[in-house]
């Protein structure tokens, strides 16, 4: 999926498009055409397409319903369409389905005629205004509190971020599975806030939480899997529990590794090697602190080796001068 640089100028030009779209399908309409309720136009309609649900509208998670006029002739094609209402990213796609649409021909006085009527199509399939006035409800409570909990986090108020990712978390809940990723991440910042306030339990339940949700919807080999594991070991390394840490790591790890050998972005790469070098140094002291010195040594190499080429020069610093010591040792 490419990237838009500037979302508004994008949207801008589609609203233009459909302009021009509408522009060579709307021609001047009679005002004297017949006028059929919706409900009785439904009944005399023979082909019905579904129109497809934009990419990017998709990604936004922008749904909706579009309302249109639309003319049908004696042959029960459909003619004239003019936008009442609907998202302009999700109009045009809305309008080129309509267009396919086959009505049995009216009649009028038994003979066949021209006729006017309104009709709707949410996107995607099957959603209701009463969907769309909750996803609406949703997107109004829970971005604007999840980022201004962050950013009170990453600034080290405390008390605002548990207050705005707990609402962030509500308005999650409320969606059930359909928000569960979004509930995932607001248990995993909550988690990092109860960290930062030294109630490791606190952090631990909510972690856990969080990967629970995680293995629910996803593989147990997905990046966003290894994220949670891998976060849950530091904690249990904190907490003095290496025995618990070292399984989430090596599954962790290995997801990690499967991963970076498929994707080509060079963020999501760096990600994954800085934490596949801090995942293997912590496996390396949990095998040597057990006296397992050839495994601590292997797991030691494989730290190294990923430090070197992915982590930051103070990460690298410690996890290769360690191992050096480490190794020299023996």
């Amino acid at each position: 999926m490419h990237l838009i640089a500037n979302p508004k100028v994008w949207i801008f030009s589609v609203v233009v498009a459909l302009c021009i779209l509408l522009g060579t399908t709307v021609h001047a309409q009679a005002n004297d055409l017949p006028s059929i309720a919706p409900d009785k136009a439904k009944e005399n309609l023979l082909t019905f397409v579904q129109p497809d649900y934009p990419p990017l509208a998709k990604a936004a998670q922008i749904e909706g319903i579009v309302r249109t006029s639309i003319d049908i002739d004696e042959t029960g094609s459909v003619k004239n369409l003019k936008l009442i209402s609907g998202h302009p990213m999700l109009a045009p796609a809305a309008l080129e389905a309509i267009r396919k649409w086959k009505y049995k021909p009216f009649e009028i006085d038994g003979k066949p005629a021209t006729v006017r009527t309104e009709v709707q199509v949410s996107i995607p399939e099957g959603i209701n205004q009463s969907d769309i006035d909750k996803e609406r409800t949703f997107q109004e409570a829970y971005w604007p509190n999840e980022r201004a909990g962050r950013d009170a986090l990453k600034n080290g108020d405390l008390s605002t971020a548990e207050t705005k990712l707990s609402q962030a978390r509500s308005a999650a809940e409320q969606r059930g599975d359909a928000k569960w990723l979004e509930l995932a991440d607001s248990l995993s910042a909550l988690a990092m806030l109860k960290v930062a306030q030294n109630n490791l339990s606190g952090a631990e339940q909510l972690y856990e939480q969080s990967l629970a949700a995680h293995l629910k919807h996803q593989r147990p080999d997905e990046a966003e899997v290894a994220g949670v594991q891998e976060a849950l070991g530091l904690l249990f390394m904190r907490e003095g529990q290496p025995g618990k840490a070292e399984p989430l790591f090596l599954e962790s790890a290995s997801s990690y590794e499967a991963r970076i050998q498929e994707i080509s972005m060079p963020e999501a790469r760096a990600d994954y090697g800085q934490s596949l070098a801090l995942e293997y140094f912590g496996l390396s002291q949990i095998a040597a602190a057990e006296g397992r010195g050839q495994e601590s040594d292997a797991r030691c190499a494989k730290a190294v080796s990923y430090a070197e080429k992915w982590s930051r020069s103070a990460d690298r610093d410690i996890i290769v001068a360690h191992c050096g010591r480490s190794s020299r040792s023996k």
